[in-house]
């Protein structure tokens, strides 16, 4: 504690913000005048039901910093944010806390197994301007004068940086003012953290920018959509387990994924969670439509890359609008469950998925993902394994509130192709 007030004073910090992931993945916070920082170290209360945490009459939650997550703001330095668990009123880890479903599935893989889990993501988003189009009409890797706002990229990567999140590569994506940033591999519980910072910096960068920064996963049908990338490792006392010196990747590494292809369509949900995810989940851009996994296959929805000798692997179906804490940990604990019952999967594949007749398909073991919410949310409703990980509360909330929100869209849908892009548009461009 001293060190830290010590740290409040060297860097003239006037005021500590505490941030916190809710169930739908929305990053919140509350801020305080570094003053007072003796009273509320301990954690501070908030309205949860405000908040989508619970119901009304259960509504005082804690918050609680995590020291480790200290860091400055680098658009307002007076502000040292922490990043904080949600608990409730007796102490304990509330059950709607996202962040303590993933740190409760990666103690499992430490405990039973020995297992480390790091995770390292991609993130796509797009530039917009006032009018809601493409900022500019650069292309895939464009320098200058292509890639216009190719300083406001690099200013957010330098903030990532300040912040203390890895960055490894950046560029211009495909899409019309489409961009990418890829992130070093992390223990996976402060690459969510980082995801959330990450997400923060762009939005924020790109409003100080007169620039609109969104993560909504296909906001032109004419254009490629926008995901988040999940690259995942798995080690034991060092050693990557997913490899394998004869085979090249480990039996491991297979029931991990048959794990996963086992209960993608209950998970989808959740890695995406609005209707605008699967107008990207659509053939003909590089996204994932079927359950398949191949070596160095872009159509598959779990690539094993083949330009790096260490096996890992690349999850496809996630986008920006998902809640990573959740996200990854439902594929870890995917995971784990294919390793313990030794699932394994169909047989990977080398070939286009998109271009395959349906009788191929068939013959292969590969069928579709959900066409839609509404159909990712029967498979959500019906799966054991998905309640049993998120727990009761966030499972009901998040159903709860998906529900509606599919009823609403079908409504807006029903008017006009206008209306259903408009609701489309004010209900998720600045939320996810």
């Amino acid at each position: 504690m001293e060190n830290l007030e010590k740290y409040f004073e060297e860097n003239e910090i006037e005021f500590i913000q505490f941030q916190f992931t809710t169930v739908l993945g929305e990053l919140k916070s509350v801020e305080f005048p570094v003053n007072i920082w003796d009273n509320m170290k301990d954690g501070t209360g908030v309205d949860g039901s405000s908040l989508g945490f619970l119901k009304t009459e259960q509504s005082d939650m804690r918050i609680v910093p995590d020291f480790s997550t200290l860091s400055i703001l680098p658009w307002e330095p007076r502000i040292a944010r922490f990043i904080c668990d949600v608990n409730g009123n007796d102490g304990n880890p509330h059950p709607t806390d996202p962040r303590h479903v993933l740190k409760k599935v990666i103690k499992q893989a430490q405990e039973l197994y020995g297992y480390e889990y790091k995770t390292r993501p991609e993130f796509e988003w797009f530039f917009l301007d006032y009018e809601l189009d493409p900022f500019e009409d650069g292309q895939y890797m464009d320098n200058l004068p292509g890639d216009e706002l190719g300083y406001l990229r690099r200013n957010i990567a330098s903030d990532m940086l300040e912040m203390g999140i890895g960055v490894k590569t950046i560029h211009h994506e495909v899409g019309n003012g489409q961009q990418e940033i890829e992130l070093v591999a992390l223990e996976a519980l402060e690459q969510a953290d980082n995801t959330q910072t990450a997400k923060l910096i762009i939005k924020a960068n790109s409003l100080f920018s007169d620039v609109i920064g969104t993560f909504l996963p296909k906001p032109y049908p004419d254009q490629p959509g926008s995901s988040i990338h999940i690259h995942q490792y798995l080690t034991k006392d060092g050693e990557n387990i997913f490899a394998d010196e004869e085979k090249g990747i480990s039996d491991i590494l297979r029931y991990f994924v048959g794990g996963i292809l086992k209960h993608i369509d209950a998970m989808t949900a959740i890695f995406n969670p609005i209707t605008n995810s699967y107008k990207r989940l659509v053939p003909g851009h590089e996204a994932p439509v079927y359950k398949s996994w191949g070596v160095a296959n872009r159509t598959a929805l779990i690539r094993v890359p083949g330009y790096e000798k260490s096996a890992r692997i690349e999850f496809r179906a996630t986008d920006g609008a998902t809640n990573i804490y959740l996200a990854s940990a439902l594929l870890l604990a995917a995971g784990l469950d294919g390793i313990k019952n030794q699932i394994i999967p169909i047989e990977p594949t080398t070939k286009n998925i998109e271009t395959l007749t349906d009788e191929e398909r068939v013959d292969m073991g590969i069928t579709p993902l959900p066409g839609n919410l509404s159909e990712a949310l029967d498979h959500f409703e019906k799966s054991t394994f998905v309640k049993e990980i998120l727990g009761q509360d966030i499972f009901d909330i998040f159903l709860t509130v998906k529900r509606k929100e599919w009823e609403e869209y079908i409504e807006a849908k029903n008017i006009s192709e206008e209306e259903e892009r408009e609701w489309e548009f004010r209900k998720y461009l600045d939320r996810v």
